[in-house]
């Protein structure tokens, strides 16, 4: 490291201009977040501008979570496509982790938005077929971005659409005491799939649902789907038909209406299976109402300006305004928390998840806050899905709490619910590096013989990832073995298979 960076603790370092992190040279910050500080540096060999994230001390605290993130982070740094922001590098540099990557002149597709409103249909097919594009590489690869939204999206002077923090979103953010394990909560719901929502699996089809509400906000000016609370919004994202494109700008072309409505299926199996075939639809129609807004080639935009600054602040910026809002919507929670999240899950009797919960206290006594209390279990549910980082186990807690699965509140859905809270409150334990508190809760989990078989599994599943990482691989099959042997439905054993290869192999 060239100029020594201040380090202030043992647990925070200070990055100024004129440091050196590996070959990059620090000019100047463009941004920053919950999870990294990005600067503008130039390679001192290829001099070649990068944009450098700088990763917080706390997403680098758990070494095995870092092996993971530093794995599967060089897995997206070879995603090569032009339609794509380009991972330079994954490093280490003493206490700094970093990212460097592709500096993009241009703004993100919000900025546009904002600036210039709803998109003519040559320019929003040309954003379509290149996000398209990038999602075909990505997909081939079997990465899943889960982020996709205009924030995300780089456009520069010449008409270049490239997608940003691709595979990243996930991989930096999956470790991070930001955002849950699976990402589900990752800034705003308003482009995130139902069930990325309701913490279901999710694939490539849930990018598209993403790109079909970028599609309608680009078309529209607005967004289809509109909350004052991220909760309202994400009940609207799951249960609520889109309104009609065409309601909104008449003159737009049936083709695209059709397509955009198909990319905003409610369920994943009434979207299209891929990229590839959305492009195909497309290509095949080009004959039709589309031929006059097809792009031959990429399409300059207006108003862009190549001195823009690229990507580095995209995704931490919203960030930062996420976490602000999040704290208002606290404030506000009790005033506008009229709508359930309708989370899917089996319904078992059941009475001795509230024995567990009753050995520890929800809350300290010597803090202040407290969690609201909803009208039902499914809200109080939802509540904690988008619940502050910094409180996540006390809202987890809470739904055992206050609709007991045992005792004269016992109720089948109190009862799944509970178990279902539980699995969460262990895998937040285990993103914030509580490992220890993790094990006791996956360990009661899978002693409560009333909980969902689906539930046991999972835990299950999680307790052998623990075990393996601790060096007990015979005890993790063992615990395979048992999750395996399990009554599931075909669905949910496809589920299980699948954690199993993202944990295990």
């Amino acid at each position: 490291m060239g100029n020594d960076i201040k380090q202030e603790d043992s647990q925070e370092f200070v990055v100024r201009i004129g440091d050196r992190i590996g070959p990059y040279a620090i000019q100047r910050k463009l941004g920053s977040g919950g999870m990294a500080e990005v600067f503008f540096a130039m390679h001192e060999t290829l001099h070649r501008p990068a944009a450098i994230k700088v990763l917080k001390p706390s997403l680098a605290s758990d070494e095995v979570h870092l092996q993971r993130f530093m794995q599967e982070a060089r897995a997206a740094a070879s995603l090569a496509h032009p339609n794509i922001v380009q991972v330079y590098d994954v490093g280490q540099d003493g206490p700094i982790r970093y990212i460097a990557q592709e500096y993009v002149p241009g703004i993100s597709l919000r900025q546009y938005l904002q600036q210039h409103g709803a998109m003519d249909f040559r320019h929003a097919m040309s954003v379509l077929l290149q996000v398209l594009a990038a999602l075909k590489k990505s997909s081939g690869s079997g990465i899943v971005h889960r982020d996709i939204k205009p924030d995300n999206m780089l456009i520069t002077s010449d008409g270049e659409v490239k997608v940003a923090d691709f595979g990243l979103a996930r991989l930096l953010l999956q470790d991070d005491p930001q955002l849950t394990r699976a990402g589900t909560t990752l800034g705003t719901p308003m482009y995130m799939s139902p069930e990325q929502l309701q913490e279901d699996n999710v694939d490539v089809r849930s990018d598209l649902y993403s790109l079909g509400v970028t599609m309608f906000h680009i078309l529209g000016g607005q967004p289809p789907f509109k909350g004052e609370t991220p909760l309202a919004l994400a009940m609207q994202q799951v249960q609520s038909p889109p309104p009609e494109l065409k309601s909104i700008r008449p003159e737009t072309p049936e083709k695209l209406c059709a397509v955009v409505h198909k990319l905003l299926s409610k369920k994943p199996v009434d979207r299209y299976a891929s990229p590839d075939e959305v492009l195909q639809e497309l290509r095949e129609s080009r004959s039709t109402d589309l031929a006059e807004c097809w792009p031959d080639q990429t399409i300059a935009f207006p108003g862009v300006s190549s001195s823009a600054i690229g990507p580095s602040p995209i995704s931490l910026q919203v960030q930062a305004q996420i976490i602000e809002q999040r704290k208002l919507a606290r404030r506000r929670m009790r005033q506008y928390f009229v709508y359930a999240l309708g989370v899917a899950g089996s319904l078992v009797a059941g009475a001795s998840l509230g024995m567990i919960f009753k050995v520890a206290p929800l809350l300290d006594n010597s803090s202040e806050f407290v969690v609201a209390k909803q009208k039902s279990v499914e809200q109080q549910f939802a509540l904690a899905l988008i619940s502050p980082p910094d409180r996540r186990a006390e809202y987890w807690k809470a739904v055992p709490s206050y609709f007991p699965p045992s005792g004269p509140e016992y109720s089948n859905t109190n009862q799944a619910y509970a178990a279902k809270a539980m699995l969460q409150l262990a895998r937040h334990y285990l993103e914030v590096g509580q490992t220890q508190e993790a094990t006791k809760v996956l360990k009661s989990i899978l002693a409560d013989k009333q909980s969902a078989a689906h539930i046991q599994a999972m835990a299950s599943v999680e307790l052998a990832a623990i075990e393996q990482e601790g060096g007990s691989r015979a005890e993790a099959d063992k615990l395979i073995l048992s999750a395996r042997a399990l009554q599931l439905n075909e669905r949910e054993r496809q589920i299980l298979e699948k954690h199993i290869d993202r944990y295990l192999k």
